[in-house]
Formats: structure tokens, C-alpha cells, sequence
């Protein structure tokens, strides 16, 4: 509960153990930085940023490889373990 309103365009800030349970299948920003990205087993790269884009969010890697973060591409996001699976051949 805030002790006054919030202004348009100010800082807010909330405590990641207030923020509410996503829906199944969704993430907050937080949780996907960092995580391992891997297919069939080889490690792909880590991923540095969650971009918006027009259709669909995609996450990118520390090398700059973009994966858009769609069905086609993703396999499991295993929050647990750390790491996002792709789908067998995506970056084939």
C-alpha cells in the first residue's frame, strides 16, 4: 500500500517478494536475466537482456543473438535449474 499517489513518469519500486505470482507461462524480466540458454544439451549462451518487440518479446544473449521468445523457439524455462530450453534445431 502506498502512503501517497504516484505521479506519472516516477520511480516505483517494489519488493520482489510483494510482486504477485505470474500467470503459467510467464515471467517477470528478473527471473529470465542471467539464465543459462540451451539446445539439446550445448550451452547457446546467457541471457543479458529481455528486449520488447512488435510481435513478441525476445530475450538476448551476451553475444547479441536475439531469441524470440515464442513457442517455436522455447522448450522449458526451468527457473529452478537456471536455464531456458530451445526447441531441438532452432538455431540450426
Amino acid at each position: 500500500k502506498l502512503d501517497r499517489p504516484v505521479e506519472r513518469g516516477q520511480m516505483l519500486t517494489v519488493l520482489r517478494s510483494e510482486l504477485p505470482q505470474p500467470e503459467p507461462d510467464a515471467y517477470y524480466i528478473f527471473q529470465l536475466v542471467g539464465l543459462v540458454v540451451e539446445e539439446a544439451g550445448r550451452v547457446v549462451g546467457r541471457v543479458r537482456e529481455v528486449l520488447p518487440g512488435a510481435a513478441n518479446d525476445n530475450l538476448q544473449l551476451e553475444d547479441g543473438t536475439l531469441i524470440p521468445l515464442v513457442e517455436d523457439a522455447i522448450g522449458k524455462v526451468d527457473l529452478e535449474a537456471g536455464r531456458i530450453h530451445l526447441n531441438p534445431g532452432f538455431t540450426d
